[in-house]
């Protein structure tokens, strides 16, 4: 053992090579036991968090809680450390007792499987932890049971790995040097699992804590998994026989040792391995010298600047005075008092809102409607009128055959809400109301019960969902007002009031025809309307053309007469020669037109003969006799 110490002077510290070989048995089965059950745990976890992401919606079961909330990501992440931290020690353990056995040869550590055993469990807890980040962690929309559940399940793994953590805290570091390291990195996992189990233990006894408490246990996975990472890493650069290059990958800072977190112990660490002395450095010194008085301005600063609020287009806000309200502040930029002495609580500016009355009691698959007017339309829109998730059913009276009976309907009703625009409804909906849609919810199906009780199955089928829906947005207006809610009601919206199961199938033969009628009703005004349009259109062309006609007839009589007066007046000027001159102009007009032959006895013939004469009349003339 001493010419094995002389080879090997920097591996094992010596007063472990001159003591007989440690009993590392019992030690090794219990890391072992804890690396069982956490990676069961693991498997578990894993398990009901991947069967609450395939369920369809959130019905607030443990599976749902564990995948739909950050606690899903801090179980794994710490588990996994765990299974890091447990599986690195058992390989030291195992490594180390090698030195100690006469018939091996002494060895390094196998540094390649310490590396293959805690980068992919630290990997993982550093990926996992990373995607918790966007995850919702509210509450509300689980059951207690469920929250007990988990509160129970992180508690109890909390335990077993106390239970370990005394276990490595009263074994000696001299003799297992592995135990401070892995002590330090459970009590870490210790304190995430307990705060997870209070926040989680909180919300089943309905107390309501801010969301940004459950960044502070995935901060600290966060860092308890970077850490592991760098001290993974700095083993590999340190070199191989020294005797803490395997032990400093296991363990955690800020619950094992925090004394070396200070800046002077790091500065000492800096100057002893590399040289840096930061006594010497005259910036330094001035920054340590003003790093206070920089500080408090930058403090105080601020402090003035959170009386600086930004208030959106679509919102206003209270402002308080040490909880007093005072006004009600529109969009834009405000100068106030900082805290704690004033506050401003935001509230809706015109933002109009839905939600759906279905007998379905599981807030968390109403989806809000974000639709636009100009976008597409939602998802609710896209779906059959039978069977949908937001139908409502209600009791209400028939007389069928004198005899009183009742009969479910169903009813897709929507209303649409916003935050009266008035200061005082503003203030209203602020302090009055906690949850305006519970609220809504709770009126409407209250009058939808008041007025179905009032009504008759043939007086609601036979009446307009437009009146129905005034009926109860007046009523639910009123009930809203008498509670001082500020909330005003935009429109009630059925889309659809189904009838009975038994009479559906005649009702929609009932609307069939009543949508044939009036398409037949359509068809014969289109058709009345076109021959009413070819009539007009022929009446006008004929009256037109009788205008025209009678107005060419008018003209004609007009211009006779002015003709008349001429020739009248130039025959009393002149007499027979108008005559005379009017008789030729007429002769000459219609000589012009004519083909005229003149006969003339005293014209002999051997002149010119313009006549047409057949030889038989001149034969007949020649010889006939003289007159």
């Amino acid at each position: 053992m001493s010419e094995y110490k002389s080879e090997k002077p920097d591996q094992f510290p010596s007063h472990i090579l001159k003591n007989s070989a440690p009993d590392i048995n019992p030690m090794r089965r219990s890391l072992i036991s804890t690396s069982f059950v956490s990676a069961t745990a693991l498997l578990l976890i894993w398990g009901l968090s991947a069967l609450g992401h395939r369920a369809k919606g959130s019905h607030g079961g443990l599976a749902a809680l564990i995948a739909k909330t950050p606690l899903s990501g801090i179980l794994i992440a710490d588990l996994c450390l765990v299974m890091a931290g447990t599986l690195a020690t058992i390989i030291l353990l195992t490594d180390r007792q090698k030195i100690f056995e006469p018939e091996r040869t002494p060895r390094h550590s196998s540094g390649w499987l310490l590396s293959f055993s805690v980068l992919p469990f630290a990997l993982t807890a550093l990926i996992v932890i990373q995607r918790t980040f966007t995850r919702n962690a509210g509450l509300t929309a689980f059951t207690p049971t469920s929250l007990s559940a988990a509160s129970g399940l992180t508690l109890g793994l909390a335990f077993i790995f106390l239970l370990q953590e005394r276990s490595l805290a009263n074994k000696n570091s001299d003799v297992y040097p592995e135990a401070p390291g892995l002590a330090a990195l459970l009590r870490a996992m210790m304190a995430i699992l307990l705060f997870s189990g209070f926040l989680t233990g909180c919300g089943a006894s309905g107390v309501e804590l801010p969301a940004w408490l459950w960044k502070i246990p995935v901060w600290l996975a966060l860092y308890a998994a970077g850490e592991t990472i760098v001290r993974l890493i700095i083993s590999w650069l340190r070199p191989p026989h020294a005797a803490t290059a395997q032990h400093c990958c296991v363990g955690n800072l800020l619950f094992g040792n925090p004394q070396s977190l200070r800046p002077a112990h790091i500065a000492f660490l800096l100057k002893m391995n590399f040289g840096i002395d930061f006594d010497q450095s005259w910036s330094l010194n001035f920054i340590r010298r003003t790093a206070i008085p920089v500080a408090g301005t930058m403090g105080l600063l601020a402090w003035i600047f959170s009386g600086v609020v930004k208030i959106d287009q679509n919102q206003r806000g209270v402002y308080e005075i040490f909880g007093v309200p005072q006004t009600v502040l529109g969009p834009g930029l405000h100068i106030l008092l900082p805290r704690p002495f004033a506050h401003v609580r935001l509230t809706e500016f015109g933002t109009i809102l839905s939600t759906v009355i279905s007998d379905n009691t599981d807030i968390t698959k109403v989806v809000a409607d974000s639709s636009t007017a100009e976008g597409e339309p939602p998802d609710t829109a896209n779906r059959l009128w039978d069977n949908s998730p937001e139908d409502a059913s209600y009791l209400v009276a028939r007389n069928a055959d004198g005899h009183a009976s009742f009969e479910v309907l169903t009813v897709n009703l929507r209303i649409l809400y916003r935050v009266r625009l008035s200061d005082r409804g503003a203030m209203d909906a602020l302090y009055n109301v906690a949850h305006p849609d519970v609220l809504l919810r709770s009126l409407a199906r209250h009058d939808l019960l008041v007025f179905f009780a009032s009504e008759t199955l043939d007086g609601v089928m036979a009446t307009r969902r437009d009146r129905i829906a005034g009926v109860i947005s007046a009523q639910l207006q009123h009930d809203l007002d008498q509670r001082r809610s500020g909330i005003e009601i935009v429109a009630v919206v059925i889309d659809s009031i189904q009838p009975p199961a038994a009479a559906a199938r005649s009702w929609r033969a009932v609307q069939a025809a009543e949508i044939k009628a009036q398409m037949n009703v359509a068809e014969e005004r289109a058709r009345a309307a076109a021959t009413t349009a070819l009539a007009q259109r022929d009446a006008y062309t004929q009256r037109s053309a009788a205008q025209a006609q009678s107005e060419a007839i008018q003209k004609m009589a007009q211009a006779d007469a002015i003709r008349m007066s001429g020739d009248d007046r130039c025959w009393r000027a002149g007499g027979s020669a108008f005559l005379l001159e009017r008789y030729l102009a007429i002769l000459q007009n219609n000589l012009n037109k004519a083909a005229i032959t003149v006969v003339d006895s005293r014209i002999p013939r051997s002149l010119l003969d313009l006549r047409d004469i057949s030889p038989a009349s001149l034969l007949s003339t020649d010889t006939a006799p003289p007159k």
